[in-house]
Parts: C-alpha cells; sequence; structure tokens
C-alpha cells in the first residue's frame, strides 16, 4: 500500500471537535479516517487509528440505548436514561458509572426453560414502528462521513441471560445440565433477532454506510473470568458466529466489546469470528497483542501525564505510547473512552497524531 510523507500543514486547519468529552484537532489527513481504520486491519495504518475515527450508532429509537445510557444521537440528561429495553426489563441508570443494571431482585425468569412462556420477543413490526426516520435525519446531521461507522448491539448474549434472570442465577444456569439446552434455544433465538436488527440499520442508514457492527457481552471481571473458555465456546460462540457471518456476508467489519480481565478468552474472540476487541486495560496487551495481534485488533487506552501536566510532558508521554504501539508489530486502537477527558489533551492527542504520521512513513 502507498505511503504517504507527514506535512505540518495537516496540523494547521483551524478546525476541532469534541468526542467523549475531549477536544481535538479536525486534521487533514491524506486518506479518511474510515480508510485508515481498514488499512490498520492489514497492518498497514497512515497514523495511529482511535475511538475518535469511529461514528458509533446508538439511536435514540432503539429502546436498548436509553435503557443501557448509550444514546448518540441526543445529549439526554441522566433522568432521561435507563427504563424499559426492547423486552420490557427495567433498567436503572446510575450516573456515577455512566451505564444501567437491571434493578435486581425481581428476574423474569427463576429457571431458564422457563423463557419459551416468559421472554416476549420483538417482532419485526415492533422493529420497523421504531422512530428511525428522526434516527436517521440525526446521524446524517452529527456524524462525519469520513468516519467508520459502527452499529452498536448493547446487550448480546450472556448480558441478555442476565438481565432476565439477575446475575447470580443466570450463571448457575450457564453450567446446569438441565437448563443449556434451553439456553441455547434462547441464544439462537437472540442471534436471528440480532441479524434482524442490523438488516433494519442497513436499510436505515444505508449499507454503504455502515462499516462495522459491535456486540456487547462481559466475560469477566477484575481478576478474572466468569466462566471457563470450554463453557463460553459450547455455550455462546456458535451463537455469536452466527451473527458475525451474517456481518461478513455484508462485507462490515465483527467487534466485540467485552470488559474484564479477559487474557484466557482472547482465542474465543477469534473463534467467534470478530477482528476487533474493545477492551479494557486489565489485559496484558505486552503478551496478548504479539500473540494475537495478527487476527485481532485491540483497543488499548493510553497511559497520560496527570491533569496540569506540561506541554512537555504530555509529549513526551503521547511519544512513549506510539513507540510502544509500533513496537508490537500489529494493529491497535487506540481507545479514548477508557481515558480520563481532563488528563486526555489536545497536546497529547495532537501528537499521537504528528508522531506516529511520522513513525509509519520510515
Amino acid at each position: 500500500m502507498a505511503k504517504y510523507e507527514f506535512h505540518e500543514f495537516e496540523m494547521e486547519t483551524g478546525r476541532s471537535r469534541c468526542v467523549f468529552g475531549c477536544e481535538m484537532t479536525d486534521y487533514d489527513t491524506p486518506i479518511t479516517p474510515k480508510e485508515n481504520i481498514l488499512r490498520s486491519l492489514k497492518g498497514e495504518p497512515v497514523w495511529l487509528p482511535s475511538t475518535f475515527d469511529l461514528g458509533y450508532l446508538f439511536p435514540r429509537c432503539v429502546p436498548d440505548n436509553p435503557a443501557k445510557g448509550n444514546v448518540s444521537d441526543y445529549k439526554l440528561p441522566p433522568e432521561e436514561l435507563g427504563g424499559l429495553d426492547m423486552f420490557g426489563i427495567d433498567w436503572e441508570y446510575v450516573p456515577q458509572v455512566g451505564g444501567s443494571t437491571v434493578r435486581p431482585g425481581n428476574p423474569l425468569l427463576s429457571d431458564a426453560n422457563e423463557w419459551k412462556d416468559k421472554v416476549k420477543f420483538p417482532t419485526k413490526e415492533y422493529i420497523d414502528s421504531w422512530d428511525w426516520e428522526t434516527a436517521k435525519k440525526n446521524a446524517d446531521s452529527f456524524m462525519r462521513r469520513k468516519d467508520l461507522w459502527e452499529i452498536v448491539i448493547c446487550t448480546g448474549f450472556y448480558e441478555r441471560l442476565i438481565s432476565f434472570m439477575d446475575f447470580e442465577e443466570a450463571a448457575v444456569a450457564m453450567i446446569d445440565e438441565d437448563q443449556q439446552d434451553a439456553i441455547k434455544e434462547l441464544y439462537d433465538k437472540l442471534a436471528d433477532l440480532y441479524i434482524m436488527l442490523i438488516e433494519k440499520y442497513l436499510e436505515v442508514f444505508g449499507a454503504e454506510n455502515i462499516d462495522a457492527v459491535c456486540l456487547h457481552d462481559d466475560w469477566g471481571h477484575q481478576r478474572g473470568i466468569f466462566f471457563s473458555p470450554d463453557t463460553l465456546r459450547e455455550m455462546v460462540v456458535p451463537y455469536m458466529k452466527k451473527v458475525t457471518d451474517f456481518i461478513h456476508s455484508k462485507r462490515m467489519i465483527a467487534e466485540c466489546h467485552s470488559c474484564g480481565k479477559v487474557d484466557a478468552l482472547i482465542p474465543l474472540y477469534i473463534e467467534a469470528g470478530f477482528e476487533m476487541l474493545e477492551c479494557q486495560m486489565l489485559i496484558d496487551f505486552d503478551a496478548a497483542i504479539p500473540q494475537y495481534g495478527d487476527k485481532l485488533i485491540f483497543h488499548v487506552s493510553p497511559e497520560v501525564p496527570a491533569e496540569g501536566a506540561s506541554d512537555a510532558e504530555q509529549i513526551q508521554a503521547a511519544r512513549a505510547y506510539v513507540d510502544k504501539m509500533i513496537g508490537y508489530g500489529h494493529p491497535f486502537l487506540m481507545d479514548n473512552y477508557y481515558s480520563d477527558p481532563s488528563a486526555l489533551s489536545k497536546t497529547f492527542t495532537d501528537e499521537v497524531y504528528r508522531y506516529s504520521r511520522q513513525r509509519l512513513t520510515e
């Protein structure tokens, strides 16, 4: 692929924008951010790609998005987040953590075998009734065409089971032989639902505009994983693969958002058909990226100086981050979402762009 010599005028557009609470320069890039991420999948980025280059689609009209506290086309106050998802499950938004949880103690299911009688799946007619027209207008007004647009499905398979059963009961059900067959049937039907929902996004926003789909499913906690790889390989991976196969049939990228220290599960994300993993800094990237980076792009948040650091300190930290990432020798994505907006300065993000442009043309 072609290389593009860096010119300082790329930094001097006079334009800036705010993403995830961070002010950054709108650079005069030699190719579009979308094209750069697509090149990164082949191991040849022109600059270090970032979540600033993604256009996340969390339209308000999809009930799960305000319920889970993720809305991309409105700035909703906390009191308007939470509420009923598309299954009628009630979520409570917690401003301190920036997300929602199902109110515990009154689960829809006490046993997974009850789901056919108690879970009311969204129909195509119900999905069609959502206010997609407004969602399309909003996206056209706030999303940059040159970014990589990504559909986000906020609640995947195990997370959805938790919403029906509460966490402890869902965890037990996953390894209870008397409930496993019912869960597999539920997950298969969920896969069909998510495929139907993706098809609706493509219809509304235009297949030519959508480049990726992100599916949320947390598999770990701060110190380890919820289940053994064998359990997840049997119970979840086949149904994720059903969805990612559809995503790939539409020539889109499949990404998984999965929190926790999930190092032991990285091969499963690859088996499930994902090319990208939105993960936390709990992963040992020094081990994971050299081993798996040719198959999976990891989100890696930068270590930034404390708020109030000098420009020289910001530049030094930015260069250290770029050197480390390029040193891995495989694709990566700078994840700004998990960084402190008050500490992630414009000086830092500018230097990441400038220095990575310079390093990647060497």
